[in-house]
């Protein structure tokens, strides 16, 4: 009897020591797999929580905002002139490959980012004021022979009001001769006309007819002419500067606004660019994102009065070469009763080879390069201008 006793203590010992590592290992009713001929449980696995300092990935992605994208609106198109070629001056960083990745394609239609301008001083038809691209995800820029038809296909969709007028054009737009840039090429590839001066000459000129003056790289016009170009613009006219005319015209022109920082491109080379800021003419006919053909030592610019200058388009990758970190590309203001316009590069083909057609830095879509299109805007806009429309309602 006494056996018996001791057997069903036994038996109660283990019966408790079972119960006691069920409970703790919390065992909910639902943990339990009833399969035919099986009777068990499985305790529920459970993951580790890595506490924030052991965690690096969890330290590094708190807090990032994500990159803003593109949007592609229509299927893959072609831009004019679609044979190309790799050009090694280009400086883009290629993407991972990603299944439908947003890179810089033809079909890329515009930018979704960006707040409204709220500068009172800005001029009241400026648009969005794009965010900077957060990474530079550009393929390297393609270089590809560009014939006249593809500059004037462009001018036919974008200013059909354009075509016909060669000889009042010759009077209306004025090419300040320069050494290094030849806006005349690209302007007859536009089907556009035009009259060269001298840059010693141009004090002489009668410009009572003329509309805008651009003033090619690298724009040494002397004393007499810098006046004119002042009382030019000051009275309605419109000024497309390039490049080294920042500095040897601009500034001293129209001074106060923009003017050389003292840095410089430090290599010839294609940049990125995006545009900056939305203008309904300005920014017309481009595409969000491109490149920007650059020379060795292009002057950067200053924004001295941010209220009343607009930059339309800024690169990235610029921004290496500037002490500011700003990377501006092309920069846009009234003054008086006219207009400026300035672009860091040139407005001709810049290829820097004998074969003229070449051009470094042609947009997806529109087939001409973003810096081209932006200018060909301004001159449609000068000439779009009468003497009861100035480009500015009031003296500035």
């Amino acid at each position: 009897m006494q056996s018996k006793r001791k057997f069903v203590l036994s038996c109660l010992i283990a019966l408790s020591a079972c119960s006691a590592v069920v409970v703790g290992g919390s065992v909910m009713a639902s943990d339990w797999v009833e399969e035919e001929g099986v009777s068990d449980f499985q305790a529920p696995r459970r993951t580790r929580n890595i506490p924030v300092e052991q965690n690096p990935d969890a330290e590094e992605h708190r807090g990032q905002q994500r990159s803003h994208r593109f949007t592609d609106e229509s299927e893959s198109d072609e831009a004019p002139n679609a044979q190309v070629e790799d050009s090694g001056g280009g400086h883009g960083i290629p993407a991972p490959k990603k299944k439908n990745a947003n890179m810089l394609e033809g079909n890329v239609s515009h930018f979704h980012s960006g707040t409204q301008n709220q500068s009172t001083g800005a001029p009241p038809r400026f648009g969005l004021i794009q965010q900077e691209p957060t990474s530079v995800h550009y393929p390297p820029a393609r270089e590809a022979i560009v014939e006249s038809k593809t500059f004037r296909s462009w001018i036919e969709k974008n200013h059909p009001e354009l075509q016909g007028g060669l000889q009042a054009q010759r009077e209306q737009i004025i090419e300040v001769k320069g050494k290094w840039d030849d806006s005349g090429h690209v302007l007859r590839a536009f089907g556009l006309g035009c009259s060269k001066v001298p840059p010693d000459q141009l004090h002489k000129y009668d410009l009572s007819k003329s509309k805008i003056l651009i003033v090619d790289c690298a724009g040494n016009v002397p004393a007499e002419g810098i006046a004119a170009i002042t009382k030019f613009v000051r009275g309605g006219g419109y000024l497309l500067t390039t490049d080294w005319a920042l500095e040897g015209c601009l500034q001293k022109a129209v001074p106060g606004f923009i003017e050389w920082n003292g840095d410089n491109t430090s290599e010839t080379r294609v940049v990125d660019a995006y545009i900056k800021t939305e203008d309904p003419i300005l920014t017309q006919g481009t595409v969000p994102r491109a490149h920007w053909k650059l020379d060795r030592k292009c002057q950067l610019m200053r924004v001295i009065k941010p209220d009343r200058v607009e930059i339309l388009a800024a690169s990235v990758q610029l921004k290496t070469d500037d002490t500011q970190g700003l990377g501006n590309l092309a920069a846009t203001f009234n003054f008086g009763k006219g207009k400026v316009l300035h672009l860091v590069g040139h407005f001709d083909y810049n290829s820097g080879r004998a074969f003229n057609n070449l051009l470094p830095d042609p947009a997806p879509k529109i087939g001409i390069s973003l810096r081209q299109a932006i200018a060909a805007n301004f001159i449609a806009e000068a000439l779009g201008q009468s003497e009861s429309t100035p480009a500015a309602a009031k003296e500035n």
